[in-house]
């Protein structure tokens, strides 16, 4: 019995790293002429209608070989998966991108753009801002008679441009004022807070102090929601490979990260300890994404931030989780020196 399961164990790895690697259904004597297997085609073909009864491979039609279920890519997954080393290159590439002391928004920008340049998969990042920001320091500097630049700087170092334009010239008394009354309410409290003080303040104001308060008001609630969103890249990266032009699902995929509130949490949900975690199509609960893959790692517990993938059910597991690892690393050592 021991040596059926190890067979099966055999024969079920070489189908889905077959099957990962070009997409085809494999067969039965191509899995006979494997070295190693020593076994015949005839036992390969019993050893696969095992398989196949057990819901880990099936036949796509009558005849054919056999492909991997999601059930057998999360059994290969779980136990079998060997990882590979990561290419030197790509290793240069990570510590080059991600040095020490950046500021986090850019931190996450930069990893966003290495995975899906390196990885061909859409990169997803965990809203960079997930957690309050304390505010540091707000400054008011004139441009022109009509236009004001605004500038925040957060606890993390990341900076807050934004240009206001108005349509009454603000005279340096109320640039004075408003500025006073800007540091009063935002500087040292988290963002959310800060806003509430400032909208607070606003009300006691009028004329032209009133009306720039209110335009700093809106900006800052802009760049709060702006902050609140994940970052997203490589979505072109799908439209070109090959399984994208063949299976017209995945373009469901575009609409979900159009909105991709619902899948921030459910990644959020199982990224919470710091293993990386695969998830295959339907596992997901989002019909959207039966056709594709995520690899999600957390990479800060406080505030919970996480990295992921997504990409075709044939993604390169044994070089990506080493990849999102080494990233997921990187950050967590720039994040807590």
């Amino acid at each position: 019995m021991n040596a059926r399961l190890a067979r099966a164990d055999v024969i079920l790895k070489m189908i889905v790293e077959q099957y990962l690697a070009d997409g085809q259904p494999v067969s039965s004597k191509f899995i006979a002429a494997q070295e190693g297997l020593d076994v015949s085609p005839a036992t390969v073909r019993n050893t696969m209608v095992q398989l196949e009864q057990s819901g880990l491979i099936r036949s796509p039609h009558t005849s054919a070989g056999r492909i991997p279920t999601t059930q057998g890519i999360r059994e290969f997954f779980n136990r079998m998966l060997q990882l590979q080393p990561l290419p030197p290159r790509w290793q240069q590439q990570v510590q080059k991108q991600l040095p020490l002391e950046l500021p986090v928004s850019l931190l996450c920008q930069r990893a966003g753009q290495l995975l899906t340049n390196l990885t061909g998969c859409v990169a997803i990042i965990s809203p960079p801002k997930a957690g309050e920001r304390i505010i540091r320091q707000v400054d008011l500097v004139r441009l022109a008679a009509d236009s004001l630049l605004l500038v925040v700087i957060d606890e993390d170092g990341d900076i807050l441009h934004r240009v206001l334009h108005h349509k009454a010239q603000v005279d340096n008394a109320t640039l004075s004022q408003g500025l006073c009354l800007l540091n009063a309410a935002l500087s040292g409290v988290q963002w959310q807070e800060g806003m509430s003080r400032l909208e607070i303040m606003a009300q006691r104001e009028q004329g032209t102090l009133q009306q720039l308060v209110s335009r700093v008001l809106g900006q800052l609630g802009l760049d709060e929601m702006q902050q609140h969103q994940p970052l997203i890249y490589g979505q072109h990266q799908l439209l070109l490979s090959p399984e994208y032009q063949r299976n017209p699902a995945l373009q469901q995929v575009f609409s979900m990260l159009e909105n991709p509130a619902g899948l921030v949490r459910f990644l959020q949900s199982i990224s919470s300890d710091s293993l990386v975690k695969l998830v295959l199509g339907k596992e997901t609960g989002f019909a959207e994404l039966a056709s594709v893959s995520l690899i999600v790692q957390r990479y800060q517990h406080n505030p919970h931030r996480f990295i992921a993938l997504l990409g075709p059910r044939r993604m390169p597991y044994g070089q990506l989780v080493p990849l999102i690892e080494a990233c997921s690393r990187q950050l967590n050592l720039n994040l807590n020196p």
